[in-house]
C-alpha cells in the first residue's frame, strides 16, 4: 500500500481523468463510499449533518448526503460558502443533485454552533487534502466547538485543519472519530502526531486505476503482508551458518546492556549465531550468545579481524558504543564489506564516516530523530516535522539504507524507495528498544535478496512485537520484554 502527498493525489486524479475516467464518476464513487462507510460503522444513525466546502472534498460531501438520504437517514448540509465561488462544475452538479433530493443546504453561521452538535454524526467534507495554511476565523471556531463537544465526526479523506503532507497540523484541526481516505492513504495519516487526528482509518477505492496510483508515489506503508512476504524463511534442513550469523560491536562499561539487548533482538529474529564484542560485562547474559572480550587497547578493526568470517556474516556496530571509540568506525567499515547496521554510538557526524559508509555500500543506518538531526545539521524537531524528507536526504547523502526511528519509523533507500511503519505502542518509548531493533535488522540482513524490503519487514515486526508485549505489560514494558515477543508477533501474522 502506497502513501500519497496532496500533490501526488492531484496528479493521480488528473491522470485518471486523462485516461478516460470522468471526474464526476470519481466524485460519485467517493461520496457513495463515504456514505456506505458511515452506515456500516453507525447502522442505527438517524440524524447526520454534512459540512461541505466549495472544493472537490465538498462535492464528495454533497454526494454522500444524497446517498444517505436515499438510505432513509435524516440529512442536512451546512455550507462553508453557499456561493460556491470558484467551485468546479462537478461540485455544482453534486450540490444540485442533493437539493433535488430535498436535502436542506444552509450557510455556516446561519444557525447557532450548538445546533450543529445535535447531529448523531458530523461528516467533515470541508477541506480534505486541500489545506495550505492554518485555519482561521469561523472555521477555526467551528473546529474548536466540535472538538470541545466531543462529537462523532467522520472526515472525508483528511480531517479539516490537517496538512495531508506533514506530521504536525499547522493549527486548529478536527479530531475525527473516523476518516475515510479516498483512493489511497495520505502521508499525514501515517505520521504522529497528525495520525491521531484521523481516528479510525479506512481506505476506499474511487475508480483511479491501480497503475496510476502505483506510478505517482514511491512511498509504501509497511503492512503485515510485507512482513510475511519478506521475512527470512529458512529451509527445514538449514544450519546456523546458513541461517545467518551476526556480530555486535559496542557496549561501553556504562551501557553494557545495549549490546545484550541487540543480541537478544538478533536471536529472537532467527539468527543462527550471535556474537558480541563489548567493553563492559553484560549485566545478565543469554547462554546462547558468544562473547569476545575487549581489551581497550585493541582497535575495533583488529578485534573483528580475529573472528572467523563465517561467524560474522553481518555486523551491528554501535549499541552502547563509547563515543570516544566512534572515530574508529570508518576504519572498521573499510576492513570488511559484509552487510552492516550502524546504530547509536557509531553515528557520530563527520566526513570520515560519510565517506566510509558510501565506500562500504552495504550499510543500514538507524538514527533516532536527534541523531538524524545531528547527521543532517538540523534540529530533532525539524526531523520529526518531516521524517520522510530527512530519511531520504540521509539515504542520498550516505548512499545507505536509513531507518529514522520514531512513533512512525521511516525507511529510505538511495534508489528512491521509501516506507513508513505505523506498527508499535507508546510503551516502546523506553531505553533499549532501538538496540533490539538494530539486532533484528542485522539478523534479517543476512543473505537478504532485497535489503530494503527486509529492512522494512524487520521494522514492522519490531513494532508488532511492541504491540504484543504491551498486551501483557502495557506502558510498563521493557526492551527485554519486546525482544522476547518477536517470535510470537511473527507467529501471529504467519
Amino acid at each position: 500500500m502506497r502513501l500519497y502527498t496532496a500533490a501526488q493525489m492531484r496528479a493521480a486524479d488528473a491522470a485518471a481523468i486523462e485516461a478516460g475516467v470522468p471526474s464526476l464518476v470519481l466524485m460519485e464513487n467517493a461520496g457513495r463510499e463515504i456514505a456506505a462507510d458511515l452506515y456500516r460503522r453507525w447502522p442505527g444513525v438517524r440524524n447526520v449533518i454534512v459540512l461541505c466546502g466549495r472544493g472537490n472534498n465538498g462535492g464528495d460531501g454533497y454526494v454522500a448526503a444524497r446517498h444517505l438520504r436515499e438510505a432513509g437517514v435524516g440529512v442536512r448540509i451546512i455550507e462553508l460558502d453557499p456561493s460556491l465561488e470558484g467551485a468546479g462544475t462537478d461540485v455544482r452538479a453534486a450540490r444540485a443533485s442533493a437539493q433535488a433530493h430535498g436535502i436542506e443546504c444552509v450557510p455556516l453561521g446561519s444557525d447557532s454552533p450548538e445546533s450543529i452538535l445535535t447531529a448523531n454524526v458530523l461528516v467533515d467534507a470541508l477541506l480534505g487534502s486541500g489545506l495550505s495554511r492554518p485555519l482561521g476565523g469561523r472555521l477555526a471556531e467551528l473546529v474548536d466547538i466540535i472538538n470541545a463537544a466531543g462529537r462523532t465526526v467522520l472526515s472525508a479523506d483528511v480531517p479539516t485543519g490537517v496538512d495531508a503532507d506533514r506530521a504536525h497540523p499547522p493549527g486548529p484541526h478536527l479530531r475525527a472519530t473516523r476518516t475515510v481516505q479516498l483512493a489511497g492513504p495520505k502521508v499525514a495519516s501515517a505520521l504522529f502526531p497528525a495520525r491521531e487526528s484521523f481516528g479510525e482509518i479506512t481506505v476506499v477505492r474511487i475508480g483511479i486505476p491501480s497503475e496510476i496510483l502505483d506510478y505517482v508515489s514511491e512511498t509504501d506503508l509497511v503492512t503485515c503482508e510485507d512482513i510475511r512476504v519478506h521475512a527470512p524463511n529458512p529451509a527445514r534442513d538449514a544450519h546456523k551458518y546458513a541461517v545467518g550469523t551476526v556480530l555486535i560491536v559496542g557496549g561501553s562499561r556504562r551501557y553494557a546492556g545495549a549490546v545484550e539487548l541487540a543480541a537478544r533482538g538478533a536471536l529472537r529474529g532467527g539468527a543462527g549465531l550471535v556474537s558480541t564484542i563489548s567493553e563492559g560485562k553484560s549485566p545478565s547474559g543469554f547462554p546462547d550468545i558468544v562473547r569476545y572480550p575487549w581489551n581497550c587497547a585493541q582497535t575495533l578493526a583488529s578485534l573483528t579481524s580475529a573472528i572467523e568470517p563465517v561467524k560474522a556474516q553481518v555486523w551491528v556496530i554501535g549499541p552502547g558504543l563509547d563515543p570516544d571509540r566512534a572515530e574508529e568506525v570508518p576504519e572498521l567499515l573499510a576492513s570488511g564489506h559484509v552487510p552492516t547496521v550502524l546504530d547509536a554510538g557509531s553515528l557520530v557526524p563527520g566526513p570520515a564516516l560519510q565517506d566510509a559508509v558510501r565506500r562500504h555500500g552495504r550499510c543500514v543506518m538507524t538514527p533516532h530523530a536527534g541523531e538524524a538531526g545531528r547527521l543532517l545539521g538540523m534540529s530533532a524537531a525539524d526531523v520529526t516535522a518531516d521524517p520522510i524528507s530527512a530519511a531520504e536526504e540521509l539515504a542520498n547523502a550516505y548512499q545507505a539504507l536509513v531507518v529514522v526511528k520514531g512513533a512512525s519509523s521511516v525507511i529510505a533507500a538511495p534508489d528512491g524507495r521509501r516506507a513508513v511503519n505505523t506498527f508499535g505502542h507508546p510503551g516502546m518509548a523506553t531505553g533499549g528498544t532501538g538496540d533490539v531493533l538494530a539486532g533484528l535488522i542485522g539478523a534479517w540482513q543476512a543473505s537478504a535478496p532485497d535489503p530494503f524490503a527486509r529492512c522494512c519487514a524487520a521494522v514492522g515486526l519490531h513494532g508488532l512485537a511492541g504491540e504484543a508485549a504491551a498486551r501483557s505489560f502495557g506502558l510498563g514494558l521493557s526492551a527485554s520484554d519486546l525482544a522476547a515477543f518477536i517470535p510470537a508477533a511473527r507467529a501471529d501474522i504467519a
